[in-house]
């Protein structure tokens, strides 16, 4: 089997990443006692956050490396995130003021502006005194990993200058920045018990630092392409998944290893090398199942809109409610795909050597 890099379907594995996401939050949020399951143990094992950010660095590394003009970069970063994240963040405000729950606070205008600006920059931790109340505590909480995000696109030219020309030297330089910014993860939750309720703790953790080892796995899958094609490609899908899930689960009940964010480093290396493999399982079958329509950001940043309004609304505590939230997401997901991201999209710049055809994010 001979796999191409373009020829993938990565657009369906972030759906899947998304929807993931997006069905624990809705359901923990709002049918809290019902998550404790089998499907909800088999569900964490796929953690989408993770996911989400070594497909990003297997992308957005091909993407720099096709495109490396700084300029252009910026534009291409911008025009994926920011046009669709506007829109949501100023219809999620006003979704919260068409509920009077404004009415009653001693807020200003100013005090919106403020929290807009935040939420729909690159501040998106930012969550005031007066949101408490409205739903889950805060505007929209999914956000935070999209200042992540973008800390991912600034810090990554910066690699860039490590690795020099020679590809063994790449790797290794690769090598030794995981390795301590897989030590930077796990700072994370060891202080966690100690210092999560501390400010500088919150800030470490919405910073690029425990999440970079993430990214740059993705990065060193993208750069060894061929070479792990050739290794993975010889273990039939099946039962890669099979294998995976034995392990993550003998690991996560009888190892007390984590999943979802904070996922065991060892478990993670099992996941990646899923995502590696189910990646390029008949992706043009796959692919022209999703007839080009990429609703993974959409269903990313509107999820917890809707649940919020639910909530506040008490609407909750129902099969009926939780589906009615998954709905209105992909409904949503949808309409901010074909009238927002896809127009926004046909604006990036690329060059003629550009060979990645997936919505990189």
């Amino acid at each position: 089997m001979t796999w191409e890099f373009k020829e993938n379907s990565l657009d369906a594995i972030r759906l899947l990443a998304a929807t993931q996401v997006a069905v624990l939050h809705t359901c923990e949020f709002m049918f809290v006692e019902r998550t404790g399951g089998v499907f909800f143990e088999l569900l964490r094992l796929f953690p989408g956050v993770p996911i989400f950010f070594f497909v990003s660095g297997y992308l957005i590394s091909k993407s720099y490396e096709s495109t490396p003009n700084i300029a252009e970069y910026a534009k291409n970063r911008g025009l994926r995130l920011y046009p669709a994240l506007i829109i949501c963040v100023a219809i999620n405000l006003v979704m919260v003021w068409s509920t009077g729950y404004f009415d009653n606070l001693s807020i200003s205008g100013l005090d919106i502006g403020i929290l807009f600006f935040a939420k729909s920059t690159f501040i998106q931790f930012y969550n005031p005194d007066f949101m408490r109340a409205f739903g889950d505590g805060v505007l929209n909480g999914s956000l935070w990993t999209i200042c992540v995000e973008v800390q991912f696109y600034i810090v990554a030219p910066l690699v860039y200058k490590f690795f020099g020309k020679n590809k063994a030297i790449g790797n290794l330089a690769l090598c030794v920045l995981i390795l301590i910014f897989l030590v930077a993860n796990r700072c994370l939750y060891f202080w966690q018990p100690e210092y999560s309720q501390e400010f500088l703790w919150k800030l470490y953790r919405v910073s690029f630092a425990p999440w970079f080892y993430m990214f740059l796995a993705g990065v060193i899958f993208q750069r060894n392409f061929a070479f792990l094609a050739g290794l993975v490609s010889k273990i039939p899908a099946l039962l890669m998944l099979a294998g995976y899930l034995f392990i993550a689960l003998f690991l996560t009940r009888y190892a007390g290893f984590e999943t979802e964010n904070a996922i065991s480093p060892i478990l993670f290396v099992f996941v990646i090398l899923l995502v590696f493999r189910l990646s390029y399982v008949m992706p043009h079958k796959v692919n022209s199942l999703m007839k080009g329509n990429d609703i993974s950001y959409g269903i990313y940043i509107w999820h917890m809109p809707i649940v919020n309004q639910m909530l506040y609304m008490n609407y909750r505590d129902s099969y009926w409610h939780v589906f009615v939230a998954c709905t209105l997401s992909i409904f949503v997901a949808f309409l901010s795909w074909r009238l927002i991201e896809k127009p926004a999209l046909k604006l990036k710049s690329f060059t003629l050597n550009m060979r990645v055809k997936n919505v990189d994010f």
